[in-house]
């Protein structure tokens, strides 16, 4: 876990043994949890305002889609279903500057119409383009400034 004032603290591996699906084991896994680590610091950087201290706990992830071994020539390729929607189990603690809580919650977030996404989604090449949508659209909800 790390901190920083202005963008939120993400503790990725609170059980990352027992998450539903963050990838393959191994390496492939890692680097899904790393992105979406460093996916919520970005979040916060451009949310929070200065001072402002997030600690966000991701308790449970089931990425969307699935590996379908059995296809040939798919191995290293998530199929994208309406049965696969993306989904995480997150905790947060939001405090003001001065230390005092704004909203402590935990949260299941999930994106069930995900395969409905603009096409600027569906063609990104990042291969966690469905979750990170998600976290986006649940973070502009719950922790940015309303405008206007």
């Amino acid at each position: 876990m790390f901190r920083n004032c202005t963008s939120p603290s993400t503790s990725l591996r609170v059980a990352p043994e027992r998450y539903v699906d963050a990838g393959d084991y191994g390496i492939r896994a890692q680097r899904n949890l790393e992105s979406i680590e460093r996916h919520l610091q970005a979040l916060g950087q451009r949310c929070l305002s200065a001072g402002q201290s997030l600690d966000i706990r991701v308790l449970d992830i089931d990425l969307a889609g699935r590996h379908e071994w059995w296809r040939p020539g798919a191995y290293d390729v998530r199929i994208m279903r309406g049965i696969t929607w993306p989904r995480m189990d997150l905790q947060y603690t939001w405090k003001d500057e001065n230390g005092r809580l704004l909203a402590e919650r935990r949260e299941r977030v999930s994106d069930i119409d995900y395969l409905s996404r603009s096409a600027f989604v569906r063609f990104d090449s990042d291969p966690l383009v469905y979750d990170k949508a998600m976290l986006k659209e649940w973070f502009d909800g719950r922790l940015c400034p309303k405008v206007g």
